[in-house]
């Protein structure tokens, strides 16, 4: 991983600046890849597409920045915690015209700080309104059109649909090797009453 002269953010709210890293050259070495679709690569980190000012705690996102170049560099991502997210999401939607791809990057990473939080590492207890809400994020997930099936039925699998989850996979027709280990690995989490995450990097 090679840093470069970090970006410095500002905030749309307060103005005030924030800077993150940079990356001139970077590799996937060590990256770990998740059924929620999640992906982690120590040595290519990813700044992250929602930011929390540091000032005025407002929420807002790389992609209505134009960064201007630092002379310093920075290693900070500006990583948010599930709670934060929800957060995030219910100001934003107050505050901001979304387009399309920014919601679904937002509800897709809420998914995976759920389960950051609650099941990918280790197993916590779920609160009632916890796993409401995130079924009502997953919901709208499968309610997008340019979402594959594979994810859909990983979603419901982890949202503890089942028999949904299946019917899915029953109709998922592919000849990619890979994809059917996937598959495959699904079936078992489902039979197992799985709904945590798994690795799909090592399968």
């Amino acid at each position: 991983m090679n840093p470069g002269p970090a970006q410095i953010l500002t905030c749309p709210h307060c103005g005030a600046k924030k800077e993150v890293l940079s990356l001139l050259s970077g590799n996937t070495f060590g990256q770990q890849v998740w059924s929620d679709n999640k992906s982690i690569a120590p040595m290519l980190p990813k700044v992250s597409f929602v930011q929390k000012c540091p000032s005025c705690n407002g929420y807002y996102l790389m992609s209505r920045q134009k960064p201007m170049t630092g002379s310093n560099y920075s290693f900070e991502l500006g990583e948010l915690s599930y709670f934060e997210l929800k957060e995030a999401w219910r100001s934003l939607q107050e505050s901001v015209s979304l387009t399309d791809d920014e919601k679904l990057s937002i509800l897709i990473m809420q998914v995976w700080a759920f389960n950051d939080e609650y099941s990918r590492t280790e197993v916590k207890p779920i609160p009632s309104e916890e796993q409401s809400y995130i079924i009502s994020i997953i919901d709208t997930l499968l309610a997008q059109n340019e979402m594959d099936d594979l994810i859909k039925a990983e979603f419901l699998r982890e949202s503890g649909r089942f028999e949904e989850s299946v019917a899915l996979l029953n109709n998922y027709i592919t000849d990619d090797e890979f994809l059917k280990k996937i598959i495959g690995k699904l079936r078992d989490e489902i039979l197992a009453s799985s709904t945590r995450p798994f690795l799909i990097s090592n399968l």
